[in-house]
């Protein structure tokens, strides 16, 4: 037998043992996030879905959630005497910021929000929140059963038990103007641009003018000169337009737009005019000294 035979079998024995100990992790997982509830049968999913399956179970918005670095799908249903029924999916991201990322991009300001974790909405026949990581689904045949899904989301936030708290950097939005709840972070391709991520935006209104406010947080600092040279090159801005406190680009498919970089970040205001960019540029100064 050649020494390369001879390591297969060890190294397929390498990989089985490596794989039971993830699915094992991945089960523990899944039935501590999910609380036993009197009355209601518990049924937890076998499946733990991952980026590679997806698609099975959420087709059509699969790439969304990829988008945001998603990890892992727990499922489970309840069920009572009455055929009324509880689903629920959790879904793991790889960090707090992503999971809030999806979640921005499913809740809508006009919403009924409720304390649950992070932030969570509701209505007659669906719960959601975050909390961490973790972007918590509940929904339910049944209209009737509002406040059991409420009980129950507060139960798996128990069960999560991390630090129920939305992305600081939500704190530098200036708060004149904001159209609450409008917050978003879009972690790639900010507006239309592959190399523009990392983003938070957010709705404002003054008078009749509507416009929007982002700040740019990547982890690597260096990333935000990279991403200043190729949006430059882009547009075609002029060398010497390239430096200063506040840049002003034109910029062909989103209009005038207004940039403030300061240590870490980079700041703009977009779809509105110099007054009004200049105000809300000074205050973003505030807000990120």
């Amino acid at each position: 037998m050649t020494p390369s035979k001879m390591m297969r079998p060890a190294w397929m024995i390498l990989m089985a043992l490596l794989l039971t100990g993830l699915t094992g992790r991945a089960d523990e997982k899944k039935k501590a996030l999910f609380p036993t509830v009197k009355g209601w049968n518990l049924k937890v999913g076998e499946q733990v879905y991952t980026s590679d399956n997806l698609w099975n179970i959420i087709n059509g918005a699969a790439d969304a959630y990829l988008s945001y670095d998603f990890q892992k799908l727990y499922t489970a249903e309840y069920m009572n005497g009455e055929d009324q029924r509880l689903k629920v999916y959790i879904f793991e991201h790889s960090t707090p910021t992503n999971a809030f990322g999806i979640y921005s991009q499913e809740r809508s300001n006009d919403y009924t929000f409720v304390p649950t974790g992070a932030q969570g909405f509701k209505n007659e026949d669906a719960y959601y929140f975050i909390n961490g990581p973790y972007y918590v689904q509940i929904s339910t045949n049944d209209q009737g059963l509002s406040g059991e899904m409420g009980s129950l989301a507060r139960r798996i936030e128990q069960n999560i038990d991390y630090p129920g708290r939305l992305p600081q950097t939500l704190d530098h939005f200036p708060g004149k103007g904001l159209v609450k709840n409008s917050e978003k972070y879009i972690a790639s391709n900010f507006m239309g641009y592959s190399y523009l991520h990392s983003a938070f935006v957010a709705d404002y209104k003054k008078q009749d003018q509507s416009f929007r406010v982002f700040i740019i947080h990547p982890e690597n600092q260096q990333a935000i000169g990279e991403m200043l040279t190729k949006y430059f090159d882009f547009v075609e801005q002029p060398a010497d337009k390239r430096e200063g406190a506040v840049i002003k680009v034109e910029d062909p498919y989103n209009g005038k737009v207004w940039l403030y970089r300061h240590g870490g970040y980079l700041a703009g205001v977009m779809n509105t005019e110099q007054p009004v960019a200049k105000e809300y540029i000074g205050l973003l100064r505030e807000q990120l000294q």
